[in-house]
C-alpha cells in the first residue's frame, strides 16, 4: 500500500493561473472518445441518489456559490466480461470550492472498506470514486486525474464519476444516431471517466486531456424515484445555510430528514417564532419533475436496448409502480394526511418485498416511522420501528438497527415515565454501540449527546452526563473525517459538528464545576484532554 501511496502521492494543491483553469475544465475530446471505447458502467439509482443528497449538503441554490463546497467518495462494486456495476457510494468527506484532493487517511479509509468487503464475500470492492463540481461543469482538472490513477492504476476497470448540481435536471438535446433528427432529455448532472493512458507521464503537456467518457445507464430510475429524490433535495434546499443554532441544522422540514424531532424538543430555541421566521421555503421547488410526461426516464430511455428483455422490463415497471406509491405518500404526508399516506407507504414497501430490495424497505420504513412520529401517530410509529428492527437484524443491517433502537429509545423517552427510563436510555445505548459498529460516528455521538442529556436534566447526575457528553465529542470528532453514506442529515456536515463539539465542550466545563468528587473531575478533564480535536 506504501508504494501505491508514494505513486498516486497528491502532495499541496497546483495553483494556477486563470487561463490554466479554463484550460483545464475543456471536455475530453471526441477523437480521444472515440479511440477508446471503455467498459460501460451499469450505476444502482439508490447509488445516484446518494450522491445528489449528499453532494446537496454542501451546494445548493439557498448557499452562496462562494460557500460552495465539494464532496467525495467511494463506488463500490462489481464487473464482468460486459459491464462494471456500482452498487453503493460511500461518503468520505467534503473537499474545497475546487479541486478535491486525496490524502493518505482517506487511502487508509479505503483500505479499511475493502477489506470489510473482502469479510462480506459478495465479491464487491472499491471500484472507483466520486466528487462534485458544484457550478463548475463536468470534467478532470488535474488533481482529478491524479487521484484517478490510484483506483484504475491496477485496475482498468476503476472510474471517477463527477457530479454538478447545476446541472441537474436541465434540457439536453441528443443526436438519434444515423439521422439528423435530435431528441430532447433531461441532464442526469453527471458524467462518468475514465483515464485513457494510465502510463502517461503526468507532466507531460497534453496530460489534462488524458481521459474519456465512458457510457453509462441508471438501473431502477425512473421519473417518481426521481421525484422523490428531488422532494428530499428541495427540503434540503429550502432549508437555507444552517443556522448558527444549538445542534447547527434543525429544520421543521415535510421531509424524511427532518426527523431530529428530539433535539428540537429539547431546544427551546428551535421552537421560537423567530427561528421558524428564518426558513424560507421556495414552494415552486417543491416535487417539480424536470421530466415531461411522455418521456419515460429509465433504463430503457438512457442507454442499452439489449436490457429490453422482459424480465427487465418486468423489474423495471414494479420499481416505477413502488416509486409512485412513496411519491403519494409523501404528497399525503404533506398534506397532512397521515392515514393515506401510511397506506401508500405500506404498498409500496409490499412492492420492494417483491423486488427483495430490501435495502430500499429498510429506507421506506424508517422514514415512515419518522413521518408517523412528526403526526403524533405514537403508536403506529412503534410498529413499523418494531418491524424495521426485525428486518435489519434479519438481513445484518447494523445502520437500520441501530435506527430502529434509537427511534425506541426516543418513543418511549416522549411518554415521560420514569419507570421506562432505564429501559430508553438502554435502547439508545444499544444503539449507539451498532451505530459506531458501522462507522456511523455522527449518528453515534447522537446517541451519546442524548443519554448526557437526560442525565444532567432528568436524573441531575452531571458525571455521568459528563462521560457521556465526552463519548459525542469523540464520536462527532470521528465523524468531521469520515461520515456515512446513510446519513444525508443536514446536521452531520463537518462543520455543524464541530461546532457542536465547541458547545459540549463548554458544557462538560460548566459541569466539571458542580462535581464534587475530585477523582471524578480529574477523569473528565483527562478524557477531555486526551482527544486529538480535528476541529
Amino acid at each position: 500500500m506504501s508504494e501505491e501511496f508514494e505513486r498516486t502521492s497528491i502532495g499541496n494543491k497546483i495553483k494556477k493561473n486563470d487561463s490554466e483553469l479554463e484550460q483545464e475544465k475543456r471536455e475530453p475530446t471526441e477523437e480521444i472518445h472515440k479511440e477508446k471505447i471503455s467498459k460501460p458502467v451499469v450505476l444502482r439509482a439508490e447509488v445516484y441518489k446518494t450522491i445528489i443528497l449528499y453532494a446537496s449538503r454542501y451546494a445548493n441554490k439557498a448557499i452562496p456559490p462562494k460557500d460552495w463546497k465539494e464532496i467525495y467518495g467511494i463506488l463500490i462494486g462489481h464487473s464482468d466480461d460486459d459491464f462494471v456495476y456500482i452498487e453503493r457510494a460511500e461518503a468520505l468527506t467534503f473537499g474545497h470550492s475546487t479541486d478535491v484532493q486525496l490524502d493518505q487517511r482517506h487511502y487508509v479509509f479505503i483500505a479499511e472498506i475493502q477489506d470489510k468487503l473482502d469479510n462480506e464475500g459478495k465479491g464487491y470492492y472499491v471500484i472507483g470514486w466520486f466528487h462534485s463540481h458544484p457550478g463548475l461543469g463536468l470534467f478532470f482538472s488535474y488533481i482529478d486525474l491524479r487521484n484517478q490513477l490510484f483506483f484504475q492504476g491496477n485496475n482498468a476497470d476503476g472510474c471517477g464519476l463527477v457530479f454538478d448540481h447545476t446541472l441537474l435536471g436541465k434540457k439536453k438535446e441528443q443526436k438519434i444516431e444515423g439521422t439528423e433528427h435530435t431528441i430532447t432529455k433531461y441532464d442526469t448532472g453527471f458524467e462518468i471517466y475514465r483515464l485513457t493512458d494510465v502510463n502517461m507521464d503526468i507532466n507531460a503537456p497534453d496530460y489534462e486531456n488524458n481521459y474519456h467518457k465512458v457510457e453509462y445507464f441508471i438501473e431502477g430510475l425512473n421519473k417518481f424515484f426521481f421525484a422523490n429524490v428531488l422532494s428530499e433535495l428541495s427540503a434540503l434546499v429550502s432549508a437555507r445555510k444552517p443556522l448558527q443554532s444549538a445542534y447547527g441544522e434543525h429544520y421543521e422540514l415535510e421531509s424524511s430528514y427532518t426527523i431530529e424531532t428530539d433535539e428540537i424538543k429539547d431546544n427551546d430555541e428551535l421552537k421560537t417564532d423567530n427561528f421558524k421566521s428564518k426558513i424560507n421555503f421556495d414552494k415552486n421547488s417543491l416535487v417539480q419533475i424536470p421530466i415531461s410526461d411522455d418521456i419515460t426516464f429509465d433504463v430503457d430511455d438512457l442507454f442499452y436496448n439489449d436490457m429490453k428483455d422482459k424480465k427487465s422490463k418486468k423489474v423495471s415497471d414494479l420499481r416505477e409502480i413502488a416509486e409512485k406509491l412513496i411519491y403519494e405518500g409523501n404528497q399525503a404526508f404533506k398534506e397532512k394526511n397521515a392515514f393515506m399516506g401510511v397506506e401508500k407507504y405500506n404498498q409500496g414497501i409490499k412492492k420492494y418485498r417483491k423486488l427483495n430490495d430490501y435495502d430500499r424497505v429498510l429506507e421506506l420504513l424508517r422514514n415512515l416511522s419518522e413521518h408517523c412520529i412528526s403526526t403524533n401517530h405514537q403508536k403506529l410509529a412503534q410498529e413499523f420501528v418494531e418491524e424495521l428492527y426485525n428486518i435489519a437484524l434479519q438481513h445484518e443491517n447494523l445502520f437500520y438497527k441501530a435506527e430502529a433502537n434509537y427511534l425506541t429509545g426516543y418513543l418511549i423517552l416522549k411518554k415521560n415515565d420514569n419507570e421506562l427510563l432505564e429501559y430508553a436510555l438502554k435502547k439508545i445505548q444499544e444503539a449507539s454501540i451498532d451505530y459506531e459498529k458501522a462507522e456511523d460516528f455522527a449518528g453515534a455521538g447522537k446517541c451519546y449527546y442524548k443519554i448526557g442529556a437526560i442525565y444532567q436534566s432528568r436524573l441531575n447526575h452531571n458525571f455521568n452526563a459528563c462521560l457521556f457528553y465526552v463519548e459525542a465529542i469523540k464520536n462527532h470528532n470521528k465523524a468531521i473525517l469520515r461520515g456515512h453514506s446513510l446519513r444525508k442529515s443536514l446536521w452531520s456536515k463537518p462543520e455543524s459538528l464541530s461546532k457542536r463539539i465547541i458547545e459540549l465542550k463548554d458544557i462538560v466545563e460548566e459541569l466539571i464545576i458542580k462535581i464534587e468528587n475530585l477523582e471524578e473531575k480529574e477523569k473528565i478533564k483527562k478524557d477531555i484532554n486526551s482527544i486529538q480535536m480535528n476541529i
